[in-house]
Parts: structure tokens; C-alpha cells; sequence
């Protein structure tokens, strides 16, 4: 296995036997007991819930080989991503934007929407990194801070997908 990505609380392996990525979470204390006490999904979980979601709302995501509460391992995609081609594809830009509505409507929140966590393959638009999003249970986050992070997000040169987003929801004046 072939060490890809090590993060605050994730580590990331390839494994080419099995051509999937092997996601290992070691969260800090606190957020163990908030998955104990049923309060969060544990991240494995919640990347299996969540994409039930997307798929739900039709947006494509990772095949789940396997989801425990601790470890996740998703086949490889093998894909590029979105953020080497939306510039050069209004197609792709409406997809993108079609996801960010149905994620915004649906309000299932993630800080994480750059264009390099999705992925495209043939044409499709896949969101990868679902441990990052929250799908709410009895409490959701206000539509402001989906905004506010797909903002921070979207800048520069992709500076122009946010404001089409903002049209599209009319969010100009929430």
C-alpha cells in the first residue's frame, strides 16, 4: 500500500491490489464521544449516509467497498479533476452548479466544495471526500454558511461560478 495523503486526523493509502483508497480516521477525543453518544455519525458511516444522499439527488459518487466507523475504502475513480477542465467546459460549469443547488436546497453542508474535491470521469462529475459534508438530522446549518464557505471556495479565477450560484438560488438577498 502506498501512503497518498496524511491529514490533521485522516490518512489516506493506495492499495493497487485492490485499485481502491483506504481512508483511516483517528479523531481527537471529543469527537469520539459526540459519535458514541449518537450525536455525530462516525466518519465511515457518514460517508456511506451521505452519499446515499448525493445518489439520491443524482449526483454520482465513489463505490463503497467498505464502511466501518473508523475506516473507509472506496474504489478508485480514476478520474480528473474538475478544477484541470470547468474553466474550459460550460457544460461541466452547469453541472457543477447543478450539484451545488441540490446540495444547497437539500441543505446538506460541506466546507469542502472546491472543484478539486469533485472528480470527472466521461463527462460525469463525481464528489469525492463525503466525510467532509453533513447531511442534517434534526438540526441544519444555516443557508449563509453554506454561502460563506462555498465563497471562500470559489475564488479567483473561479470567482465567476459563485456569482452564477448566487443567481441561481437568488441567495443575493437571503
Amino acid at each position: 500500500m502506498q501512503l497518498i495523503q496524511t491529514g490533521k486526523y485522516t490518512e489516506v493509502h493506495y492499495d493497487p491490489d485492490q485499485d481502491a483508497f483506504i481512508k483511516t480516521f483517528t479523531p481527537k477525543t471529543s469527537d469520539r464521544w459526540r459519535y458514541r453518544l449518537g450525536i455525530r455519525r462516525y466518519p465511515g458511516h457518514n460517508f456511506r449516509y451521505v452519499a446515499g444522499r448525493l445518489e439520491r439527488l443524482g449526483i454520482a459518487t465513489p463505490k463503497i467497498l467498505s464502511a466501518e466507523r473508523y475506516r473507509l475504502v472506496t474504489a478508485n475513480v480514476h478520474g480528473i479533476a474538475l478544477k484541470q477542465l470547468v474553466l474550459d467546459s460550460p457544460e461541466l460549469q452547469n453541472r457543477y452548479l447543478d450539484i451545488l443547488e441540490a446540495l444547497y436546497r437539500d441543505r446538506i453542508h460541506c466546507r469542502g466544495l472546491h472543484t478539486e474535491n469533485f472528480l470527472v470521469v466521461d463527462g460525469e462529475v463525481i464528489a469525492i471526500d463525503l466525510d467532509a459534508y453533513k447531511a442534517p438530522r434534526v438540526f441544519t446549518y444555516p443557508r449563509r454558511e453554506f454561502i460563506d464557505c462555498l465563497s471562500r471556495s470559489l475564488k479567483n479565477d473561479e470567482a465567476f461560478l459563485f456569482e452564477r450560484f448566487l443567481e441561481r438560488v437568488d441567495a443575493q438577498h437571503p
